[in-house]
C-alpha cells in the first residue's frame, strides 16, 4: 500500500512536551515515568506480555455480551480511520511497532469519505451522474456479485476505490462506508432538485451536501456514539451549554468544555498516543466470534450461526457454514447475499426477537475470532500487539494516568495491568460492567473527542452548537426523517435510513426477488 511521501512517519521518539505541534503529542508527557513489563531483557519483557495475553485474555468461551448493538462497534471503526491513519491498527496487520504513522487529518471531516474532494482525486466521484453545470459531485458506487447488491466502487481487481482503503478491511466497515456515500449522494440530490441553477453552481450544491453529511455524522459521533461508550457523568462534564450565559432570558448562550485540563494544544489538535495506543482500542473487545448478516443468507442454516470477521482453520470457522465466503473479510466484491440487514446490526423499530446483536462488553477478554489473526505467530496477537505497543510507545503507568486525572486507582494491580489498555478494559469491566468505560478511559476518551470537535473551525459545535440534522430543510421540506419521532435525539440509524439501504428482512428480500 503507497501513500505519499510527504506525509511523516512519527517514530517511537513521540514528543513529551503536551506543547508540542506537531501531529502527535503526549497527554502525559515530561515527568511521567514509563510502563514497562516484567523482565530483565527485552525479550523477557516480550515473553511476558506474550504469556499474560494467551494466559489471561485468551478464554474459550465468548464474552459476555453488552447492550451496545453490535453496528457500534465498526461505527467506532469507521471513526477511528476518519481521525487517523495507523496501518498497525489493522486487526489484519503484524507489523513491529517501532513507530507510528498518521496520515489523516485530526478532524471530524470524513476525509475517508470524500477524500481530498472532486478535483483532486477525480475517481472517488460519478462522471455520468453530475449536476446540472457537470459538475461530479455525486460519490460513485459499485455493485457486488449480485448486480441487485450496491457495494462501494472496485477496479478490475476488486480493490475499493474509496478514500481510505482500510474502510474494505471487513464487510460491516465497508457496508457502513457505503451508507455515508449513499446519505451523501441522497443530499446532494434533494438540494439539487430544488436549486435554482442560475444561482448555485454544482460545486456550491456539492460544498453544502458535504457541509452538511459532516455534520450529521459529527451529531451521530458525539450525540450517539461517544455518549454510549463512556460515563454518563463525565459526558455531561466534556461539553455543556448554558442557555441564557447569565443573562436571564437573554438571547445569549455559552459553549463549556470541561476537559481542556486534560487534552489541549497550542496552535492546532494533535492525536494523543495515549488515546490512538491504549483508551480507544478497547473496541477490540467488543468483538463478536460470528455475525449474522441478513434473513435471507441465514434462512437455511438457522439465525443462531453467522461468520466471523476473518477465519483461521480450527480456530474461529463458523459455527455451521453459511453460504458464501467463510469470514467477513474483504478486499473483493460483495459476494452475494451479503447485504447487511440493519435492523441486527442497530435498533431499529423493526428489530426483534434476538436483534440486533449485541457488542461484547468491554472487559478483558477478548473474542476467540481475534485470537488468532491471519498470519499471526501466536494466539491472540491482538492483545499481544496492543500491550506491546503501549510499551513500545513510552506510555506512563495506568495508576500515574489515573492520579494525574485526579481518579483513584484500582488497587492491588498485576503489573501487567498497569499497561494503559489493559487497565482501561479492567477498569470498564469492574466499574460499568463492561457497558461502557470506566473513568480513566472515559476521561480520555470524551477529553479527545470533545478537543477534536473544539479544535475544527467548521465544526457544528463551532459553527452552530445547536445544530441538529432536522434543521436542514429544503424548499419547506425536512431533509431527514426520523425512525423514532419520540426521541428527539438523532443516531447512526437515521442516517442509515437516509442512505436509502434496506433495514428490514422485506427490504432485503427484495434484492433477491
Amino acid at each position: 500500500m503507497q501513500h505519499a511521501n510527504a506525509h511523516s512517519i512519527v517514530p517511537l521518539n513521540v514528543p513529551h512536551s503536551r506543547s508540542h505541534d506537531g501531529r502527535f503529542g503526549r497527554l502525559f508527557g515530561r515527568g511521567y515515568t514509563t510502563w514497562s513489563p516484567p523482565g530483565a531483557t527485552d525479550a523477557e519483557k516480550a515473553q511476558a506480555i506474550r504469556t499474560f495475553a494467551i494466559d489471561e485474555m485468551f478464554t474459550d468461551d465468548e464474552p459476555a455480551d453488552s447492550l451496545t448493538p453490535v453496528g457500534y462497534t465498526y461505527l467506532g471503526q469507521f471513526i477511528d480511520h476518519d481521525i487517523t491513519f495507523d496501518p498497525q491498527s489493522s486487526l489484519t496487520r503484524h507489523n513491529d511497532p517501532d513507530g507510528l504513522q498518521n496520515f489523516r487529518s485530526p478532524r471530524f471531516d470524513l476525509d475517508s469519505l470524500y477524500g481530498r474532494g472532486p478535483d483532486d482525486q477525480p475517481y472517488l466521484y460519478d462522471h455520468t451522474r453530475v449536476l446540472h453545470d457537470g459538475y461530479a459531485g455525486f460519490l460513485k458506487i459499485g455493485r457486488g456479485e449480485s448486480p441487485k447488491e450496491q457495494d462501494v466502487q472496485r477496479n478490475d481487481e476488486g480493490i475499493a476505490l474509496i478514500g481510505d482503503p482500510r474502510n474494505d478491511e471487513n464487510r460491516i466497515v465497508s457496508q457502513l462506508q457505503l451508507a455515508f456515500v449513499l446519505a451523501h449522494n441522497s443530499t446532494l440530490q434533494k438540494l439539487a432538485d430544488a436549486a435554482d441553477p442560475t444561482v448555485q453552481s454544482g460545486r456550491d450544491l456539492f460544498v453544502e451536501a458535504q457541509r452538511i453529511t459532516v455534520w450529521f455524522y459529527q451529531y451521530v459521533v458525539w450525540n450517539d456514539f461517544v455518549s454510549r461508550i463512556v460515563a454518563p457523568s463525565v459526558f455531561a462534564s466534556a461539553i455543556s451549554f448554558d442557555e441564557d450565559a447569565g443573562d436571564g432570558d437573554g438571547p445569549f448562550y455559552t459553549v463549556t468544555y470541561g476537559l481542556k485540563d486534560v487534552y489541549d494544544w497550542s496552535e492546532n489538535p494533535f492525536m494523543p498516543v495515549e488515546f490512538s495506543t491504549a483508551a480507544y482500542r478497547f473496541g477490540h473487545s467488543m468483538i463478536r466470534a460470528e455475525y449474522q448478516l441478513n434473513f435471507p443468507l441465514q434462512g437455511g442454516v438457522g439465525k443462531q450461526f453467522g461468520k466471523p470477521i476473518f477465519s483461521t482453520p480450527g480456530v474461529t470457522q463458523p459455527s455451521v457454514p453459511v453460504p458464501g465466503p467463510p469470514d467477513l473479510r474483504g478486499g473483493s466484491p460483495l459476494p452475494d447475499r451479503h447485504s447487511l440487514q440493519w435492523d441486527w446490526f442497530f435498533d431499529f423499530p423493526s428489530s426483534g426477537g434476538p436483534f440486533p446483536q449485541m457488542a461484547h462488553k468491554v472487559d478483558t477478554h477478548l473474542s476467540k475470532s481475534v485470537f488468532t489473526i491471519p498470519g499471526g505467530p501466536t494466539p491472540n496477537p491482538l492483545a499481544e500487539l496492543n500491550i506491546r505497543r503501549g510499551w513500545r510507545m513510552e506510555l506512563p503507568p495506568a495508576t500515574e494516568v489515573a492520579h494525574a486525572l485526579h481518579i483513584r486507582p484500582i488497587e492491588d494491580l498485576d503489573p501487567m495491568e498497569e499497561s494503559l489498555w489493559v487497565y482501561i478494559l479492567k477498569e470498564a469491566a469492574e466499574q460499568a460492567d463492561g457497558e461502557h468505560l470506566g473513568a480513566v478511559g472515559s476521561t480520555i476518551v470524551a477529553a479527545v473527542f470533545s478537543g477534536l470537535l473544539r479544535g475544527d473551525a467548521f465544526s457544528y459545535l463551532n459553527r452552530d452548537p445547536h445544530w441538529t440534522p432536522a434543521k436542514e430543510v429544503v424548499g419547506g421540506v425536512p431533509l431527514f426523517e426520523k425512525v423514532s419521532p419520540v426521541d428527539g435525539k438523532w443516531e447512526i440509524t437515521d442516517l442509515i435510513k437516509a442512505s436509502g439501504l434496506p433495514i428490514d428482512g422485506g427490504a432485503v428480500n427484495t434484492l433477491f426477488a
